[in-house]
């Protein structure tokens, strides 16, 4: 895997996505705790989850802080993608033993960590793409002469 934080002419880019996905993961894991009482109250294996992504968001903000490697933003850009899918679970078909929240698509704070978890997502794709290769210079055309 490669360190991204070890290559020099990338250090300030690293450096600002790094705190950008710190600061999304904090966010992410503030809109959970806020809702923490409230998903245990609907299910006490939501509101477990809702614990759970919490944590696994400082544990990685912590992590982001030390490294850069490419498993790390890998698992920082897995983790929303899981918590959206659930998200929309929760709002179409409902979740075992939860069907409360089905078509309640505008709930305030939900809509913040969907900017959160959307931001995570995509900062994570940009960072783990390949670099951009240098395009070969454009080719002469040829042309037939005409018969």
């Amino acid at each position: 895997m490669i360190d991204r934080s070890l290559k020099s002419t990338d250090g300030l880019d690293d450096a600002v996505a790094r705190v950008v996905a710190i600061a999304a993961l904090v966010g992410t894991a503030m809109v959970h705790v806020l809702q923490v009482p409230d998903a245990f109250a609907d299910a006490d294996y939501l509101g477990t989850l809702f614990v759970l992504v919490a944590v696994a968001c400082i544990a990685l903000a912590a992590l982001m802080t030390r490294t850069s490697d490419d498993r790390l933003w890998l698992v920082t850009g897995a983790l929303p993608v899981l918590v959206l899918i659930g998200y929309v679970l929760s709002r179409t078909s409902g979740l075992p033993g939860f069907s409360d929240d089905i078509g309640e698509w505008a709930e305030p704070l939900a809509l913040i960590a969907i900017v959160f978890e959307s931001l995570l997502i995509c900062l994570s794709a940009v960072v783990l793409a390949p670099h951009a290769v240098p395009m070969a210079a454009p080719r002469a055309r040829t042309t037939r002469p005409m018969r």
